[in-house]
């Protein structure tokens, strides 16, 4: 089977989690450090990078070390955000005026100094909690760089880690994604499938997401009638869904072939 092209991985990870804006506002109320939203090549990280964050610092406010250790890896999180530099910006100087917060003129390089935070980060002291949820971000930024098996090996070391059932959704929507781009449909629908178990289980959260997965991933496969019923059970089980307008694109494009 042929290869899904990163393009449209890219795409998929354009739609913004549903939670997003509220760990934003948390994050905020708790420790004032973190710079405004910015938009980088692929938006999942900023999702992913928030909802890290923002459930680590909740989780471990009591703890100084805990605290300290969540602020190191905030910034991390703001080097993946960051908007690459402009054609004849300085480097240096916008650091500065950013907070010390290194930007890059390509996303290739953005990703490198992401990687090498990462693995710092969890080479450190941390607390075991903190190095699974970093694992999730060193999954995203291989995602974004297209090294598909390693962001695998990553999303799976944070799982094995024990990540928090709560974030454990980022490192399965990872995955499925990862399998996906390498063209091997049935380990994503899989690995999507897991995702719609662990949000059953979470009381249905993320579970419009799960299914719209796996509706798409149906699609893809040529099982089109398949795909309209779970894009039709989605509209009838979450009506609110975030993914309407994508889901009715799909409906339609399908409804026109």
């Amino acid at each position: 089977m042929a290869k899904i092209k990163h393009k449209q991985i890219v795409k998929e990870l354009k739609h913004p989690d549903q939670f997003v804006d509220f760990w934003t506002h948390a994050w905020q109320r708790i420790v004032a450090i973190m710079a405004p939203r910015q938009k980088p090549a692929i938006a999942a990280l900023v999702a992913l990078a928030v909802v890290v964050i923002g459930a680590a610092i909740i989780d471990t406010w009591e703890s100084s070390r805990h605290l300290d250790a969540a602020r190191q890896l905030s910034r991390v999180q703001e080097i993946a955000n960051a908007d690459l530099l402009t054609d004849g910006a300085d480097a240096k100087d916008d650091a500065t005026r950013k907070g010390d917060v290194p930007r890059f003129k390509t996303s290739a390089e953005r990703e490198s100094a992401v990687l090498k935070e990462v693995d710092q980060f969890v080479s450190s002291g941390a607390p075991p909690s903190l190095k699974a949820e970093a694992l999730v971000i060193k999954g995203a930024a291989l995602l974004s760089a297209a090294r598909y098996d390693d962001a695998l090996a990553a999303y799976q070391a944070a799982l094995d880690a024990r990540l928090d059932a709560r974030l454990a959704f980022l490192a399965r929507e990872g995955q499925g994604y990862a399998y996906e781009a390498k063209g091997e449909i049935d380990k994503a629908l899989g690995a999507f499938g897991k995702l719609e178990s662990d949000a059953a289980a979470l009381g249905g959260f993320y579970q419009d997401r799960a299914l719209y997965h796996k509706a798409r991933l149906t699609e893809i496969k040529g099982d089109r009638t398949g795909a309209v019923t779970i894009y039709k059970q989605i509209l009838a089980k979450v009506p609110d869904t975030g993914l309407k307008d994508e889901i009715s694109d799909r409906l339609a494009s399908i409804e026109a072939k």
